[in-house]
């Protein structure tokens, strides 16, 4: 089992957008087309959709990133640092989109998301994430540090075996 840094890995880092279509207080309702992700929507290591927010489609679709596809991890990256829930098919929801102190992991070939996201979990990997924070009031984990993060990756097959028996819907 090689160790390589998250930058080394088929790992997709998606960002959410911050751009000038970031949506607006006024602009979120209690319903509506597209889930937009607050912290209270991951509390720990799954989603909660107790207190949901919501933009509509027009807004939706002038957002350039940050949309969920079935099978990534979301992470938070900002504030509690580490929180992550993974948007399986038991997730109600089509249209969710992240904001702008959460990233998107998007595992690519060779590696398992139900591993990637027990692994996430683990308390070795929590302690790495809390060294390469930064910050005291709003501690942040930006992407560029982010990337130094280290795995152990096994083979695929083993990954598939953990993941499987790790992740509990």
């Amino acid at each position: 089992m090689k160790s390589k840094t998250l930058e080394e890995l088929p790992i997709k880092i998606i960002d959410g957008d911050r751009g000038n279509n970031y949506p607006k207080q006024n602009e979120f309702s209690s319903y509506g087309h597209c889930l937009f992700l607050s912290t209270k929507n991951v509390p720990d290591t799954k989603f909660d959709f107790s207190e949901s927010q919501f933009i509509d489609k027009k807004k939706d679709e002038l957002l350039r990133s940050g949309k969920l596809e079935r099978g990534d991890i979301v992470f938070t990256t900002r504030g509690t640092i580490g929180n992550l829930a993974l948007y399986d098919e038991d997730i109600p929801y089509e249209n969710i989109r992240i904001n702008s102190g959460m990233v998107i992991f998007q595992c690519l070939n060779r590696i398992n998301n139900y591993f990637l996201y027990s692994y996430l979990q683990n308390p070795n990997f929590q302690k790495q994430i809390e060294n390469f924070s930064s910050g005291t009031a709003q501690p942040q984990l930006p992407i560029r540090d982010m990337k130094k993060l280290v795995f152990s990756i096994p083979e695929e097959a083993i990954q598939v075996k953990i993941g499987n028996f790790s992740y509990i819907r």
